[in-house]
């Protein structure tokens, strides 16, 4: 028998934390967005939730080479008049095209001398860019952030890396995955502990088609998947040497 059901957008991520003396990667859930779900219960104790199309939205994520990240999707909490919280989270590829558009669609340093433009086409992003001599290194960075404070900045990814001056061309797609619906159901007391039934990011992503590491393999990043309820900025950052850095920055919409 529940006191209420509720939906909204949910998000399992990890982050270095101290569980029985040592530190050591654990996972938390935050849900947000919060909205009464309807659901019906019978006698026999059967509990049904409606999902409602408007609520359904992919899956996104990353899991970096660290153990941290975060995954998104929709969700709904179960408030039973006995015992724990129930959290169903349900984790579905994007089945449809990307979208993508740029804010502004210049990155400048210092009066010009190294200008990125870039353009949206096709759910892509392309970037052309000249940098100066004087800089010592120029990086272009993704910048991913599910706008959690337990997360700060969220995470960035290096998408192009030029030693000195020069020109570069690249371009940068939103990542999609191909894997069946995926349904969580846990408590979320449990998530920073070792509990059998606690769902850490590594064990969703294996269950999402993320590869498994080989012995002696260097860890790396692998992302679930770009799009909703993530900000996404696109930063070009120039190291001068002697801790000089200059950066512009340009916010991105992937839908």
């Amino acid at each position: 028998m529940l006191k209420g059901a509720y939906q909204g957008r949910g998000i399992i991520y990890s982050r270095m934390g101290r569980l029985e003396g040592d530190v050591r990667i654990g996972s938390d859930f935050d849900m947000s967005q919060v909205n009464p779900a309807t659901y019906v219960s019978d006698e026999s104790g059967s509990i049904t939730v409606e999902r409602e199309a408007q609520s359904e939205f992919p899956c996104s994520g990353i899991v970096t080479s660290t153990g941290e990240g975060y995954v998104i999707g929709p969700a709904f909490e179960l408030d039973p008049v006995k015992g724990q919280n129930i959290v169903l989270m349900f984790l579905a590829a994007k089945t449809t095209p990307y979208s993508v558009s740029v804010e502004k669609p210049v990155l400048a340093i210092s009066n010009q001398e190294s200008v990125v433009t870039l353009s949206s086409l096709g759910g892509e992003v392309r970037c052309l860019g000249k940098i100066s001599g004087g800089s010592k290194v120029a990086r272009i960075i993704l910048s991913r952030n599910p706008g959690l404070q337990a997360l700060g900045e969220g995470f960035n990814e290096t998408l192009s890396e030029l030693r000195g001056g020069g020109m570069f061309s690249f371009t940068w797609k939103p990542v999609t995955r191909t894997f069946e619906e995926l349904v969580l159901a846990f408590y979320p007391s449990r998530m920073f502990s070792d509990d059998l039934y606690s769902w850490g990011l590594d064990r969703i992503a294996s269950n999402l088609g993320a590869p498994d590491q080989e012995d002696g393999e260097k860890p790396s990043d692998y992302v679930i998947g770009d799009g909703f309820e993530v900000d996404y900025r696109l930063r070009l950052t120039i190291d001068r040497g002697l801790g000089r850095h200059d950066s512009d920055e340009t916010r991105l919409t992937v839908i």
